[in-house]
């Protein structure tokens, strides 16, 4: 539900992108329905609790106007007073509306073991995402306990541009289709290092399609490497995408070319045969 990621977090969401927005000449629109998802779509994982003023101040709505939505929603369950009983949180049911999306999606069942295998392998933590219009959204992950600056959870969100499984699935799209996600205007910078250049960042897009791999080197987070591999139905379109993510101590380059780009390759060619591409992956490690 929320629209949250790991290290660029926006803890004030635009009014301008609430769901409660009527479409123009839609006499099926139901307000209070949109409204009351709002304010489940208020909540995030950098405040897991909000009082009635900040809801409203999130959502952009007068100070009163959550009540009602927020009543009945706690009433039916999705909601809860904490233990000041001035604030709510999210409730294990309203969790379950995301779960289970994501316990349907074959390939999450799949991308478990696959994911735990990739883990030991490479030494780092690995994730499984799927885009979801703009956005990149993770379904599965395998965390390694090394610290690093990312904490990615099951339902964090960010856009499709910024990690290594977004960029590797935007090498798939269309052209009609990556100037409707990324647009005309520089590529929004996450770090020093990132590309902002329309034609440099479209390039890396080429080189990823041709490679089989997409190699995040700090334009994500300073200190972090990430590298990520497309996912294939049995359609041959790229569906998911798998990647590794540590320290750049960990993923040296010797290691990278080593072990680390076969170990993806092969992670997201197992996975995809589990869907039912039998597309022979060649092997870009040489």
């Amino acid at each position: 539900m929320p629209r949250k990621s790991a290290t660029k977090i926006d803890s004030n969401p635009d009014p301008a992108d609430s769901l409660s927005e009527k479409p123009a000449k839609d006499p099926y629109w139901v307000d209070a329905l949109a409204q009351g998802l709002d304010v489940l779509h208020a909540f995030d994982t950098d405040q897991s609790t909000l009082t009635l003023t900040e809801i409203a101040m999130r959502l952009g709505w007068s100070r009163s106007k959550p009540y009602r939505f927020v009543h009945t929603l706690e009433k039916l369950g999705y909601l809860a007073k904490d233990e000041s009983g001035r604030a709510y949180r999210l409730t294990t049911m309203s969790m379950r509306l995301g779960f289970s999306y994501l316990v349907r999606l074959p390939l999450v069942e799949l991308a478990q073991p696959i994911l735990e295998r990739l883990r030991a392998e490479a030494g780092a933590s690995t994730h499984l995402a799927i885009l979801e219009d703009k956005d990149l959204v993770y379904v599965a992950l395998a965390r390694n306990h090394t610290p690093t600056a990312i904490n990615i959870h099951v339902g964090s969100r960010m856009p499709a541009h910024a990690s290594s499984i977004g960029r590797v699935l935007l090498s798939h799209q269309s052209e009609e289709e990556i100037n409707r996600i990324i647009g005309r205007d520089p590529i929004p910078a996450q770090t020093p290092k990132s590309t902002v250049d329309q034609k440099k960042f479209r390039a890396k897009l080429a080189k990823a399609k041709a490679d089989g791999y997409f190699l995040n080197d700090e334009e994500f987070s300073l200190g972090i490497r990430s590298l990520a591999a497309p996912v294939f139905n049995f359609r041959g379109e790229a569906v998911a995408g798998i990647n590794a993510t540590a320290l750049t101590s960990v993923f040296t380059d010797e290691r990278l070319n080593d072990e680390i780009i076969p170990a993806v390759l092969k992670a997201a060619a197992d996975l995809s045969m589990g869907l039912g591409n039998l597309t022979e992956v060649t092997d870009n490690a040489d």
